[in-house]
């Protein structure tokens, strides 16, 4: 076999790294395409999916890089639109700050778009929403309810230790304002808190209220809204239709909805572990 020369193996070697070069370049167009306003409202983002892998990844992520969770999932969108898995098989850490400069590049208005709901969602959260034992919850997003008419369960229901109503805390998951107070039939006694970046946090079927809150009123992030109960399902003052507990709903403002619903499910998960 005749031995190539020095300068075709060169020639070789850069003709490879221009194709790897263009070749990922066409990737990354092809991937900054995909963040519209409609990615916002699909039934896909609504879920709001990861994985417990990718759960764990996400913290790792969070400790390695100076990005917050809504910036990493953005940026991690083009790659798992349909739900997140376990990421660190395939993408280097110390490339999601590249990745999000070019996605920014590219399509600064679609990714910013994705970017803000994604941290209206995630950004603001601080703490976990009750207190004072060890909680379960399931992932339920859009299972059937029947109360008022068939429905989807537009969010993730927290149940206590004990069905014991005015017990245990329900607290506030991010700073914000008060923008709801009050009965709903479905609801109970509900508050709903409106954080900074714009997500809105709705607490329901309380036993009562902390304070006597008014719209307007500032919260923190850990500050008791209430205690946990059973109320709602009925005119003022209803209770015991069903066992203790709250329902958490996070609700976000995109082109078209003033009230959009997400999954909690995999934000409360996260939040399991925060101090």
């Amino acid at each position: 076999m005749r031995k190539l020369s020095p300068g075709y193996v060169c020639f070789l070697a850069f003709l490879l790294a221009v194709t790897a070069w263009f070749s990922s370049f066409l990737y990354q167009d092809s991937a900054a395409e995909m963040f519209t306003a409609q990615v916002t409202e699909s039934d896909s983002f609504r879920r709001m999916q990861l994985t417990e892998g990718a759960l764990a990844d996400l913290r790792k992520a969070l400790d390695a890089q100076e990005m917050t969770c809504g910036e990493i999932l953005t940026v991690l969108y083009p790659f798992y639109p349909d739900g997140y898995r376990s990421f660190l098989a395939r993408t280097d850490l110390s490339g999601l700050s590249a990745l999000r400069r070019s996605f920014l590049s590219r399509n600064r208005d679609g990714f910013q778009v994705v970017r803000v709901a994604y941290a209206a969602i995630w950004d603001d959260v601080q703490c976990f929403p009750a207190a004072g034992g060890s909680f379960y919850f399931e992932n339920t997003w859009m299972f059937e309810r029947t109360y008022g008419g068939t429905r989807g369960h537009e969010g993730t229901d927290v149940m206590p230790p004990e069905n014991l109503s005015g017990v245990y805390p329900v607290v506030s998951m991010t700073d914000g304002v008060v923008e709801k107070i009050g009965w709903l039939e479905q609801g109970g006694y509900r508050i709903g808190i409106r954080a900074p970046r714009g997500g809105y946090f709705y607490y329901a079927h309380l036993d009562s209220y902390a304070r006597d809150f008014a719209v307007g009123d500032e919260v923190s992030a850990g500050e008791r809204l209430g205690l946990m109960g059973d109320s709602g399902y009925g005119a003022e003052g209803t209770r015991g239709q069903f066992d203790v507990h709250l329902h958490l709903g996070i609700y976000i403002r995109t082109e078209h909805e003033e009230e959009l619903s997400v999954n909690p499910y995999w934000v409360l998960r996260y939040a399991q572990n925060l101090i």
